[in-house]
């Protein structure tokens, strides 16, 4: 399974308190998608120091770093998961949503990646990290949910909804990639508690078989103490090869000169890319995995965690709390047992209309199953759970629509799930998070159809989404 770079000396982060201000951020850029308008090149890792253990990192491109709502066109969105095999192998799953809202051929795609690498040179001291990773992959464009989301999440903030067609490409290409980097401390060493400081270079190319060719390159100043880390420098992206005009623009957008400010508190990275010439400024968070350290690793979980999280493509924002119960442990089990109350609310787009969307408010409640992983400690987890509630729904329009709605329906639910959880870090206090993701499914115990406008519409239908959020507990006494 996937699991730390072992070579790594930097283990010790991941048990330092975090200010309660990073925690606030890192909640409302998770649980409130905003308007990136670039990011990383799709397929590759994100720019996060070589240095740092990641067994497993999310990143998610957001403009709470960056300008603001300065534009919400090209690389509107990006998602990417980045985890190591053993001591050399990477694997790295992106997906970006790419929006062309004011232009004269208005248009929008969906690119999702994947890709495998090997680390053909992987040099670490206490004050060097040397690194050659080569890879291939695959790079897909079409409709991968992109719209839904989008246009969820801009609901759920009470924003304007993006009426944009797709493209017609519809296509999958091979990609072959290289990533070269250089850290070198000239004063201190990685696994240091005091100061230190020194550079970092990094260059990365992927080439796609239908011609695109994709570079950045970039370098940086680093200083630090402990488990914090910052850096400072430049990076120029490349692009060419694009034909299809969302992604002729979104290439223009991203090819420029920026200024890069990085900060790394822990196991949560900041990443602000802020361009000279063009508009396509984005910032980053990013959640690192890597355990819980040496001090933490046999600590217990006390018997009550909250949940927070969103859903996709069918955006709900979700908030459940779990109590460990004794009665529902009694015996020798590997598995824990919870109870779960969980409540959501979204209005996601229905089907593949963007002018019509499903004002959703969801209850229920129900019994989790959850067992760590043999191996390093047991970083992560699996879960599963089962419960019932009710669900109520209501269609309103949007847009050209705006304005018109249905009455409301409400039905008994079923509610599912299964997916994992990876210890992250603590925060204060004793207080710790966990990265979940995982699928969520709701199956209604009847349909029904709503009537808006003289036309009829199917709702309480079961459905299945990805689901991604945040454990809060507290370590066990």
């Amino acid at each position: 399974m996937i699991g730390p770079n072992r070579k790594s000396f930097n283990t010790k982060y991941v048990v330092n308190p975090i200010h309660p201000s990073c925690v606030a951020s890192l909640w409302l850029a998770l649980l409130i998608p905003a308007y990136g308008s670039a990011g990383e090149i799709a397929g590759l890792p994100s720019n996060t120091p070589p240095s740092i253990e990641r067994p497993i990192e999310f990143s998610f491109s957001n403009d709470l770093l960056g300008r603001g709502r300065s534009v919400d066109d090209f690389r509107t969105q990006q998602f990417i998961i980045s985890g190591t095999i053993g001591d050399r192998w990477q694997v790295t799953l992106d997906h970006s949503i790419l929006t062309l809202v004011d232009a004269d051929e208005p248009g929008r795609t969906d690119q999702l990646s994947a890709t495998l690498g090997f680390r053909l040179i992987d040099e670490t001291t206490r004050t060097t990290v040397n690194r050659l990773t080569t890879g291939l992959g695959i790079r897909s464009h079409g409709d991968y949910g992109g719209e839904r989301i989008q246009n969820g999440s801009h609901q759920l903030m009470r924003s304007s909804v993006e009426v944009v067609p797709y493209t017609d490409l519809s296509r999958t290409d091979a990609t072959v990639w290289l990533d070269v980097q250089r850290y070198s401390l000239l004063k201190g060493s990685i696994d240091s508690q005091d100061w230190r400081y020194g550079y970092w270079l990094r260059g990365s190319a992927l080439w796609a078989s239908d011609g695109q060719l994709d570079a950045a390159a970039g370098i940086y100043g680093i200083a630090g103490k402990g488990s914090v880390e910052f850096w400072l420098g430049l990076r120029h992206d490349w692009r060419s090869g694009y034909e299809v005009p969302v992604l002729v623009e979104s290439a223009f957008a991203e090819e420029d000169l920026a200024a890069v400010f990085g900060l790394r508190w822990g196991p949560i990275v900041f990443e602000t890319v802020q361009q000279f010439d063009n508009k396509a400024s984005y910032g980053q968070i990013r959640l690192i995995a890597a355990g819980f350290g040496e001090k933490r690793n046999q600590s217990q979980q006390s018997r009550f965690a909250l949940d927070a999280g969103i859903t996709a493509p069918d955006v709900l924002l979700n908030i459940t709390g779990r109590w460990r119960s004794d009665w529902l442990n009694r015996g020798v089990s590997t598995w824990r047992r919870s109870l779960f109350v969980t409540s959501g609310y979204g209005e996601p787009q229905h089907d593949d209309d963007p002018m019509i969307y499903r004002r959703t408010i969801q209850v229920g409640a129900g019994v989790e199953w959850e067992r760590q992983l043999a191996g390093r400690d047991g970083w992560a987890s699996v879960y599963s759970s089962v419960g019932a509630g009710w669900r109520q729904e209501r269609i309103f329009g949007d847009d050209e629509r705006a304005g018109e709605q249905s009455d409301t329906v409400s039905r008994g639910v079923a509610l599912l799930g299964i997916g994992m959880r990876f210890d992250s870090g603590e925060l204060f206090s004793g207080l710790n998070y966990r990265i979940q993701l995982g699928l969520a499914g709701w199956v209604p115990f009847s349909d029904a159809t709503l009537q808006m406008s003289g036309e009829e519409f199917r709702v309480q239908t079961p459905t299945l989404a990805i689901s991604l959020g945040l454990t809060l507990g507290r370590f066990a006494e």
